[in-house]
């Protein structure tokens, strides 16, 4: 066992630290570890096998890119879960089954992360979202319903403003937001960022990891999605992430602005709502009193922010906010059963009136709350 100061330990749990901020900070703010681009897996330790129910595959989206799809199958209309920043497909892989059957469900991991391509280009929102295109061609579905959580709304909203046709509806877990104006607010990505004590990485395995996540992003982490998103070695160690080099910078610079005006298929945000503090950062107790003051200080500004940017979601969009008190943001860990009641009733429900023409050539609905979506 290597001692506390021995230099190796301490340089990798800074770089697993550092993968792990965007993953889990609202939106994504926070810095990367460099990785050299894609680098094939370690093998993984024997025994552990990934128990959700779903195929794996590939689809070429283009110029040698390639992006991986789960699918769990199911009878009844597409079903696309996008990711936040950060996270693989696999972080549904405990949440994406409860819609099959009804659904046909799949999840997509963006290009540079896990085991999709990891090139140099293409973060922006425009691309990252012809790769999901790309995927429902090779799907062969016309249109779909969507589930974004936190920076897939990011994509999602690209595709609801500039290929309206080739969405159903849309579900905004934590995700409704203007990310490049976020990305463009100082006090949103200056930090700081609390978080739990982090453990001896000489110790870092999948399941003790999960189990870490668990405590900073919902209970239930999928162990499958730190396997996705780092290389394990033969003994069962946590290694290096697999990222694309400088993808944070690229992908806040890529996010275009939320022509929340133009988004025309019918959609429901969820926020996540903490109350105080403590359940904002539910390790607040073991916290020093500096830690607390500075928890206190993110949380007032992020509450701050979060909500002028669902007022905005709100006007622009008539359409319907729910604020799930107390949640966390990855909604569907901390609040799974209430979460997946909401989307199933929401999409249940009938689209009130036909599709008419706006004028801009495009289409206008109306939305299950009656209001109209321009």
């Amino acid at each position: 066992m290597a001692s506390n100061s021995d230099p190796r330990r301490n340089a990798r749990s800074r770089a697993v630290w550092a993968a792990l901020v965007p993953a889990l900070a609202l939106c994504a703010a926070g810095p990367f570890a460099a990785s050299a681009g894609a680098q094939a897996p370690r093998p993984a330790d024997a025994g552990w096998h990934d128990a959700s129910p779903h195929r794996v595959f590939r689809v070429n989206t283009g110029r040698d890119v390639d992006v991986e799809v789960l699918d769990w199958g199911g009878n009844g209309p597409p079903l696309i879960f996008l990711a936040g920043f950060g996270n693989t497909a696999h972080v549904w892989d405990d949440f994406a089954p409860r819609f099959v059957p009804g659904y046909h469900v799949i999840a997509i991991t963006r290009r540079g992360f896990g085991a999709s391509s990891q090139p140099d280009q293409g973060y922006d929102s425009e691309t990252l979202a012809n790769d999901v295109l790309a995927v429902m061609d090779q799907m062969r579905w016309e249109r779909a319903l969507f589930v974004a959580h936190s920076f897939g709304g990011s994509e999602l909203n690209w595709l609801a403003a500039r290929m309206p046709r080739r969405v159903i509806r849309m579900v905004y877990l934590d995700a409704a937001f203007d990310f490049a104006e976020l990305y463009a607010t100082r006090e949103w990505t200056a930090g700081p960022f609390p978080r739990p004590r982090f453990p001896d990485n000489d110790a870092a395995t999948p399941a003790t990891l999960a189990a870490w996540l668990s405590v900073f992003a919902g209970p239930g982490y999928p162990e499958s999605e730190v396997r996705a998103m780092y290389e394990v070695d033969a003994a069962g160690h946590v290694g290096r992430p697999r990222i694309a080099s400088g993808v944070e910078q690229k992908l806040r610079a890529g996010a275009a602005p939320a022509m929340l005006t133009r988004f025309l298929p019918p959609a429901v945000a969820l926020y996540a709502e903490p109350r105080n503090v403590r359940e904002k950062y539910p390790w607040y107790a073991q916290m020093t009193p500096a830690e607390q003051r500075a928890a206190q200080a993110r949380f007032e500004v992020e509450r701050r922010i979060v909500r002028r940017q669902q007022e905005r979601f709100r006007v622009a969009r008539a359409s319907g906010i729910i604020h799930v008190a107390g949640g966390r943001h990855y909604l569907f860990l901390s609040n799974p059963g209430y979460v997946e009641a909401r989307i199933r009733r929401y999409f249940a429900l009938p689209i009130r009136g036909k599709s008419s023409p706006d004028g801009r050539g495009g289409y206008t609905y109306q939305t299950m709350f009656g209001g109209r979506s321009q």
